[in-house]
């Protein structure tokens, strides 16, 4: 039966496609992406435009809230210090650095491990006079007077402690070296023993001067030490390894190991017969037990011994072999260099770099730096099968000789540097040779910096945003031009 067609139903039409509010939506999404960017790139030319490493600072924030025990917070501000100056990347450990600050009215001297001062550090001075010794740190007071870089943090230490020794000696001991001073009047005798600028110097040749005479007498007490150790170590290892082809030659019946072992057990139970049991027999067989142990555990230990020293030198020989090959140490300054610059390149990266870029950088880096382990693990492993200075092969020594004494202090790598070079000249004459003195650049950053009005300012920040806007996004920038000039023209008219 044929069905009505007023009954039939059929779908409403789809309303007509117009794409004018999408677009409108997709540009003003646009405009407000490019208006981000512009921003963003504003802030970062801000950032690092602004000269952070002009002042230097010498003292503790005095009004910074310390943390409570056991925690932790990261300070919003890094300050700009003599460690930045002198050991920027921060490698040094604790004590290979001696920071000296003085006063810049009285010239009294303090010694410090940290390259800022606290008031704590004011206990080094001592009161000998009214007005003598300063309630507080001021740091419009204290100025840097030079740094002392030592090889070792055991040596800072040494000299650090002399340094403050021979300080107090002058301030408290005056009367024996100036005893004209007795006749000045207390003011002026006050302002002669706080002036410890000259002293300083003398004090710092004389301290270097006893470090190399000590350093000679460590030198030639390790080079001692050493031959008697090599000495030793040669005549104990042809004991053991004669001991240890002894045993596994089993030429003879009573240097076969297990024949030993069966001696051992047999005596024990012979110990435990009834008929054993007077003191004569006792006596007798515990005597004969006891060569049988002492024989045996001088087989084991040789065997023992000269496995592991073989052992020991087949791992040093494979881990070495990166180290014999032509040019090895050529490769490892060139691996070193590329890590070096692909580090800073990370540290300080280009704002027109992707993050992909910056991502495959990081990998190449962390392959560098596997090669450059590897490659310094294999010259460190030659050197110990050269000198035999592996674990393994030390251990055989006696405690005396185990126990290696302090490294020698030594000259070489000893850097001064002086605020004022004329400084140096108060100790002239008095200085080891080896020594060099070198000037503190204090003011190298501050004489890189350009100065601008706020006029120049706004026209090289402009300029500057410009270009990283169009390195990023090449012909954005005359979009975003023409957007601020629509904005300006728009508030023209609306004002």
């Amino acid at each position: 039966m044929p069905r009505s067609l007023v009954r039939l139903r059929y779908r409403t039409p789809p309303a007509s496609v117009t794409f004018s509010a999408a677009l409108e939506r997709v540009q003003q999404r646009t405009a407000a992406l490019g208006k981000i960017l512009e921003r963003r790139v504003a802030r970062h030319v801000t950032v690092q435009s602004n000269p952070r490493q002009v002042k230097l600072e010498t003292m503790v924030n005095p009004k910074a809230r310390l943390p409570a025990t056991g925690q932790f917070h990261v300070h919003p501000r890094k300050p700009y210090t003599l460690q930045d100056v002198v050991d920027a990347e921060g490698t040094s450990p604790h004590g290979e650095i001696i920071y000296v600050f003085r006063n810049i009215k009285t010239n009294q001297i303090i010694y410090s491990l940290q390259p800022l001062l606290n008031n704590h550090h004011l206990e080094q001075l001592p009161f000998i006079g009214k007005h003598s010794k300063p309630p507080v740190l001021r740091p419009d007071e204290w100025s840097p007077h030079c740094v002392v870089t030592l090889p070792t943090s055991e040596q800072g230490h040494n000299a650090y402690r002399k340094l403050r020794e021979f300080r107090k000696l002058h301030e408290m001991a005056w009367d024996k070296t100036h005893k004209e001073w007795k006749g000045l009047d207390i003011k002026h005798r006050i302002k002669k023993i706080m002036d410890q600028r000259a002293n300083m110097s003398a004090d710092l040749a004389e301290v270097l001067r006893i470090q190399e005479t000590h350093g000679r007498k460590m030198t030639e007490a390790r080079d001692e030490q050493e031959a008697k150790a090599v000495e030793y170590m040669d005549k104990r290892w042809a004991e053991i390894d004669a001991l240890a082809n002894t045993a596994r030659a089993k030429e003879k019946v009573a240097d076969n190991i297990k024949w030993l072992e069966h001696q051992v057990r047999s005596l024990t139970m012979k110990l435990s017969m009834k008929h054993n049991q007077n003191e004569a027999d006792q006596k007798r067989l515990k005597n004969a037990k006891n060569i049988q142990e002492i024989r045996l555990r001088k087989l084991q230990y040789a065997v023992r011994k000269a496995e592991q020293f073989k052992s020991a030198q087949e791992e040093l020989t494979r881990t070495a072999a990166p180290a014999k090959e032509l040019g090895a140490d050529g490769k490892l300054s060139e691996l070193q260099d590329q890590a070096l610059v692909l580090r800073e390149a990370l540290a300080n990266p280009d704002p027109t770099r992707t993050a992909q870029d910056l991502e495959i950088d990081r990998d190449l880096l962390a392959r560098l730096d596997g090669e450059i382990a590897t490659l310094e693990a294999a010259f460190e492993a030659q050197t110990q099968l050269e000198s035999r200075d592996h674990h393994i092969a030390r251990s055989v020594l006696p405690p005396p000789l185990k126990n290696t004494l302090p490294t020698p202090y030594t000259l070489e790598g000893v850097r001064i540097q002086w605020l004022d070079l004329q400084d140096a000249v108060y100790a002239a004459g008095q200085w080891p040779e080896p020594i060099e003195h070198e000037e503190l650049p204090l003011n190298g950053v501050r004489s890189q910096v350009a100065l601008l009005s706020v006029e120049e300012y706004e026209l090289e920040r402009s300029k500057e945003v410009s270009n990283i806007i169009n390195a990023l996004l090449p012909g954005e920038l005359e979009k975003v031009q023409m957007r601020s000039h629509e904005d300006r023209q728009t508030a023209t008219q609306s004002a």
